[in-house]
């Protein structure tokens, strides 16, 4: 047990928390600017935009996700990080252009706009049931490094981590998250690479000893696409799902929306992508460092391996720091989720109802911080009696969304139908459900982590199947925005002469 590196670690998390709180207290009395909770009055600077799409990507399925996998798949996982980093293409490039040139506050609202209204509710619940989902995972990463470093219980580990997380975001909401992220940006990489440097010192031959001992006992670890078996079940499907299924979760979406426009994304993503990726090779290296060490690897577990590699091979201060950013990855991906999640509840589910349409910022502020804590405590409890729920949260959650994606492309760029797109969704969600629980992969051998393949194919094939057999269907919204557009450019001009 080390309750000095748990304090430490939760500590270091705390105190970036309230500074950054209290100078945006500071701001707010100086320029006597009230801020709205969700999207910081659309003002976010790029750098606060990448970061926050870095941190956000970041979380439980990097820090034990990629420890994990590495043991079982090597410098394949990279794939997962490679995929992540196509994702912030599409957002910052593609969809997230889009969502900001329509206004919308939640990707929910766009499908609304684009295909009919009744999706804006429909893909409101199940963007909460994804954000729930989430936060369990979240919640079990941080349970699972406070446990493994003190002997605490999973459930006084989840409760300690949601409660850190909870004030990440409750103070004052997406800027709050925002300016917290550019800290935690820097010293991530800041102590992840000192770590790596320290390894090559404090372990007998360095990284050249890891190495080898990873070739001496399974090369396949060692080589990029793995061998064709974790090509099969891993790479194609990880990489799928990680490009096509989050790039359509509102969490990752949401700081899109809270910028002046859309050049501000553009700018955003050129420094959005190596923060993620770049963290995420820092992370499969310890994972596979921890392999390769006698001590770690029988602990029989990626993160737990890599939890021990630092308090054996780390000093006092650098113990800290790691885990402390080890927190920090899964704490920004918990506050981003937790505010998407209110703001959903509060726009897309509630906003029918005359007691939430048009609400103040301060209205609007108070029913957001209660979601947030209904959320976070109810995802507590699931994290730790819902066993499967990062199976669910990174497999089967994750391929819920791919479909979205290529409904969105069909939309965008051929023709749109209200009718299509649902009986798409419901169709994809119903073989979605027959994967999860018959072995219908195994029959096309694509078991494993390819639950993305099948959405791809099936998604483009329904939903080009369905908008055809629609006689209502109507024009892409590309071109209804362009048309739209050039109506109002030339309302403009004839009113300037």
């Amino acid at each position: 047990m080390n309750w000095f590196v748990t304090i430490g670690g939760i500590a270091y998390n705390v105190i970036i928390i309230f500074a950054v709180y209290i100078w945006i207290s500071y701001r707010r009395k100086k320029t006597g600017v009230e801020e709205d909770f969700v999207l910081s009055n659309r003002k976010l600077p790029w750098l606060a935009v990448a970061a926050t799409q870095a941190l956000t990507a970041l979380g439980g399925g990097h820090i034990n996700g990629l420890t994990f996998q590495s043991w079982n798949t090597g410098v394949a996982t990279i794939w997962y990080c490679i995929g992540t980093g196509l994702m912030f293409l599409f957002i910052l490039r593609f969809n997230g252009i889009w969502y900001r040139r329509l206004g919308c506050v939640t990707l929910n609202d766009m499908f609304g706009k684009m295909f009919h209204p009744i999706l804006t509710p429909i893909l409101g619940g199940i963007g909460v049931g994804y954000c729930w989902a989430i936060l369990c995972v979240e919640t079990q990463g941080m349970a699972t490094v406070i446990s493994s470093l003190t002997g605490l219980s999973n459930l006084a580990g989840a409760i300690i981590g949601a409660v850190v997380g909870i004030l990440y975001v409750y103070l004052a909401g997406m800027k709050e998250i925002a300016y917290v992220n550019i800290f935690n940006a820097v010293l991530m990489y800041v102590f992840g690479i000192i770590m790596l440097i320290y390894l090559n010192f404090s372990i007998p031959n360095g990284w050249t000893a890891i190495n080898n001992s990873i070739l001496a006992s399974n090369p396949d670890l060692l080589r990029a696409l793995g061998n064709p078996e974790i090509l099969r079940t891993y790479v194609i499907g990880t990489f799928l799902a990680c490009a096509l299924g989050p790039n359509m979760a509102q969490a990752n979406l949401q700081s899109a929306a809270a910028v002046d426009n859309v050049k501000v994304l553009r700018k955003a993503c050129t420094m959005a992508i190596p923060m993620n990726v770049l963290f995420g090779i820092i992370i499969l290296s310890l994972g596979l460092a921890s392999l390769a060490l006698p001590e770690p690897a029988a602990t029989g577990n990626g993160a737990a391996g890599v939890v021990l590699m630092t308090l054996m091979y780390m000093p006092g201060w650098l113990q800290i720091c790691v885990i402390g950013v080890f927190l920090a990855a899964m704490l920004s991906t918990f506050a981003m989720v937790a505010l998407s999640l209110a703001t959903m509840i509060n726009r897309d589910l509630l906003s029918n109802f005359s007691y939430f349409k048009n609400m103040s910022i301060q209205k609007e502020k108070a029913w957001s911080r209660t979601w947030i804590l209904v959320g976070s405590i109810t995802a507590m409890i699931g994290a730790v009696a819902i066993k499967a729920s990062v199976n669910m949260g990174l497999t089967w959650a994750m391929a819920c969304l791919v479909p979205l994606f290529f409904i969105f492309v069909i939309g965008m760029n051929w023709k749109r139908s209200g009718k299509g797109a649902i009986a798409t969704l419901v169709c994809c969600l119903l073989i979605n459900m027959l994967l999860t629980f018959t072995n219908l992969s195994a029959v096309f051998h694509l078991e494993g982590n390819n639950y993305s393949i099948f959405m791809c194919v099936c998604s483009t094939v329904l939903c080009l199947f369905f908008t055809a057999l629609d006689k209502n269907r109507k024009e892409s919204y590309r071109k209804e925005y362009m048309r739209q557009r050039a109506e109002y450019d030339a309302k403009r001009q004839a009113a300037k002469m």
